[in-house]
């Protein structure tokens, strides 16, 4: 078989590659890092074994004992399995990639490198500061902050370019500041520290030579450091950081289920929204039975709450089948028990239904475990190809939306085809002084004002969408 060493990108989802995405997917073992945005792991198929090997707790095994580990993980899985060594940044970046693929060639085993985007080039690009520009230079350096002070260090600090990218700096940053210094800079150039690049917490704080070789920084890691008179041009182009701000403050209208409430409004305030809640949903119990299991090939859940009354009723380990979520949010809640299922590229029924027909025999048995008042778009795609019998486990009720809070707000969201209906009730004028965000299509059939509407169906998607719409001066 074959290992694949993977670069996952700095932090923002959606610059991991196609290439690394398809491997992903395919994957029968994937070991990951600390860095790795872990919603990639929704990728991976429901058989594939995930192994985390990033930072330990404090006073547990060295680094060097950890990459010990590492290694020996590729060594048992390696020949006989589609391993994905997946690591945050660029693998061959002060990311220890090229020593796995060294251990991959003496035991033999078939490996390939998937480039990533190396934080040290985005978290600077998303600041707004370019690695090289004709006006400030014609070459940098990328020094990890890890090395740079021990004695052995090969670096002649002299010679170096005027631009510098500098990883993993934190805790040395005051000493590599003072050997600037003391080898020529400048006390008063320019330096960018950028915490927690393309991620919503992104901030940068720009700073002297000689400040930093004074005071340090206030940040923690995870921080890329620029060093030159080119980290001056955040001033003029920080974008992203821009873009962030026009969300800070904004007063945004959560609709949901109660339940849904606490992990999305966690996410909303992460980017500085001012959250204001407002539950729509009502989850409703009901008696059902689940049919004996065995005579299934698949199960499928639409809903987190779906999930957890089933596991509650029943015990699903034993299952030999397929499992299927609509989302992540859903298929969390199925490990919580130790099911694994696997979720589409699209998290609505329509991608669902997409998702299971390329990954089920013509003619299996599907076991679809729903609200009651779940659309029939998921039954009617998949009975096409599949035998479907659906039970449903709970039911919804509609509560009111209250006007008062929509007025007081700049933006509304409205996360499910049910919340849709209970907004549309009210006055339509109540919308044109505030945008109001779809989570999809099925949401958005019962919306008749204008609205945006997310690309990606869940929360983070209509933030996006939200964002993108703010940054294109529209409202």
């Amino acid at each position: 078989m074959v290992v694949y060493i993977i670069g996952a990108g700095p932090g923002d989802i959606e610059l991991v590659t196609l290439k690394a995405k398809r491997l992903i997917q395919e994957a029968e073992v994937l070991i990951y890092d600390k860095l790795v945005n872990e919603e990639v792991l929704n990728w991976a198929p429901p058989n594939c074994e995930l192994i985390y090997m990033g930072k330990r707790e404090k006073g547990s095994e060295s680094s060097q004992e950890t990459q010990q580990e590492i290694n020996d993980l590729l060594r048992k899985y390696g020949p006989n399995k589609r391993v994905v060594r997946l690591k945050g940044g660029d693998p061959f970046i002060f990311g220890r990639g090229g020593e796995e693929a060294q251990i991959c060639v003496r035991e033999g085993i078939p490996f390939e490198i998937v480039p990533g985007i190396s934080s040290a080039f985005a978290a600077p690009s998303y600041a707004g500061i370019p690695a090289s520009h004709r006006d400030f230079n014609s070459s940098f350096a990328v020094l990890t902050g890890h090395e740079a002070v021990k004695e052995e260090s090969s670096i002649d600090w002299a010679r170096l370019p005027e631009t510098l990218i500098i990883l993993m700096g934190v805790a040395n940053i005051k000493d590599i500041a003072g050997k600037l210094i003391e080898t020529g800079r400048d006390r008063s150039t320019p330096v960018a520290a950028i915490f927690k690049g393309t991620t919503p917490q992104q901030k940068t704080q720009m700073s002297t030579l000689g400040a930093v070789a004074d005071q340090g920084v206030e940040f923690s890691p995870p921080v890329i450091f620029v060093v030159g008179q080119i980290a001056s041009l955040h001033k003029e182009l920080a974008w992203f950081e821009r873009k962030l701000d026009q969300a800070r403050g904004k007063k945004v209208v959560l609709t949901s289920a109660e339940s849904h409430q606490p992990e999305s409004q966690e996410l909303l305030e992460s980017y500085g929204f001012e959250v204001i809640s407002m539950p729509l949903i009502e989850i409703v119990p009901r008696e059902f039975t689940v049919p004996d299991l065995e005579e299934y090939d698949a199960l499928v859940f639409t809903s987190a709450e779906g999930a957890k009354k089933v596991r509650e009723a029943v015990d699903l380990t034993s299952f030999k089948g397929d499992v299927f979520a609509i989302g992540p949010r859903t298929k969390k809640s199925l490990k919580e028990s130790n099911i694994e299922a696997s979720t589409g590229e699209r998290y609505n029924s329509e991608g669902l239904a997409e998702w299971i027909t390329g990954n089920l025999s013509t003619g299996s048995k599907i076991l679809a475990l729903r609200s009651s008042a779940a659309t029939d778009v998921l039954s009617d795609n998949l009975s096409k190809m599949f035998e479907v019998n659906e039970v449903p486990v709970y039911d919804i009720k509609r509560l009111e939306a209250d006007p008062e809070r929509i007025a007081g707000a700049d933006a509304v969201f409205a996360t499910s085809a049910s919340c849709a209906k209970s907004l549309a009730e009210l006055d339509p004028s109540i919308y044109k002084e505030r945008t109001l965000v779809s989570i999809g299509p099925e949401t958005s059939k019962h919306l008749t004002v204008p609205h945006v509407s997310a690309t990606t169906h869940n929360v983070q998607g209509m933030i996006d969408a939200y964002l993108d719409h703010l940054w294109g001066g529209t409202k």
